[in-house]
């Protein structure tokens, strides 16, 4: 029943790394529980990566009653969902939008991030970096050094892998959900890197104080927050 469900259960009154105007991410993976059957699991994280509260619902127990799944997902709301791929993502949705109000799953299908896609927004931001540093030498005619990142930004396959590695469950659903979640924390810890690097260069503060996402990725967080919140008070 939905009654079981509850946010005060799930979800950290204030989360460790909160965000101003964001409630983070959802995944959703569609596999095997540990005991071989469909089920779907849904990992929620914070802004950067955190998780703060799963669930696995054996897909034949929601289709008989479908309560249980629509307590879930109203728990995410105001969420961007994430994933490796947009077309994996939208298969669950579809497998399950039966079972939800249209609305719910055409809104879902509106905010959904892929890692690949956050990665090259940081080499974006990496590049914008390096080149207000070339400005600068080139202004000042200055023995400045080129920016040199702590961490290397690594392609979505290697990042999988890595992320997979570390994912280890009994039921394939929830590894996968792991994995990504991983590759999501990891991602944020590049930007931070980013960030931290950037900031320690008086000159490149000029660029605006340290943010804790890249601008589109925060943008798109910020957005499922105000279209959750226009459809509810509609």
């Amino acid at each position: 029943m939905a009654s079981d469900v509850s946010r005060s259960d799930y979800e950290p009154t204030v989360p460790i790394d909160y965000v101003p105007g964001v409630r983070g991410h959802v995944i959703l993976a569609n596999g095997a529980d540990s005991d071989g059957s469909e089920a779907l699991a849904f990992w929620q994280l914070s802004a950067t990566g955190r998780a703060g509260g799963a669930w696995i619902l054996q897909l034949d127990e929601i289709e008989r009653d479908s309560g249980r799944l629509v307590a879930v997902m109203r728990l995410l709301e105001g969420r961007c969902l994430v994933d490796g791929q947009v077309n994996s993502t939208h298969s669950i949705l579809d497998k399950i939008g039966h079972l939800l109000p249209a609305s719910t799953t055409s809104r879902l299908k509106r905010h959904i991030l892929t890692v690949p896609d956050l990665l090259d927004e940081i080499s974006d931001q990496r590049s914008r970096y390096s080149e207000a540093v070339e400005r600068h030498r080139a202004m000042t005619n200055a023995k400045i050094t080129s920016l040199a990142w702590p961490t290397r930004m690594p392609a979505w396959e290697e990042l999988a892998q890595r992320a997979a590695a570390q994912s280890v469950a009994a039921s394939p659903a929830a590894a996968a959900c792991l994995a990504l979640a991983s590759a999501v924390a990891m991602t944020a810890q590049l930007w931070d890197d980013t960030e931290q690097t950037r900031y320690r260069r008086g000159y490149l503060r000029a660029l605006g104080e340290p943010l804790p996402l890249p601008p589109r990725w925060l943008s798109r967080l910020r957005a499922a927050v105000t279209d959750s919140t226009a459809a509810l008070t509609a």
